[in-house]
């Protein structure tokens, strides 16, 4: 069994054995992972986009 962690947040994922997708349920991250335990290959996360409305300029207005 081999610890997996989410390559966007770092968050465990879980204990397996294989190959799979996993997507964090982590609010904010939604990254799918994909591993493969036999081969030792994690596939970089796809990171969602944030919406507008999560940013802030550099002054501390939140863009509509």
């Amino acid at each position: 069994m081999v610890e997996i962690r989410c390559k966007g947040c770092g968050r465990l994922l879980g204990y397996f054995e294989g190959s799979g997708r996993i997507k964090c349920q982590r609010a904010g991250c939604g990254a799918v992972n994909e591993f493969d335990t036999a081969s030792m290959q994690y596939a970089p996360a796809a990171r969602k986009a944030a919406s507008m409305r999560n940013r802030a300029t550099s002054s501390g207005v939140t863009l509509c």
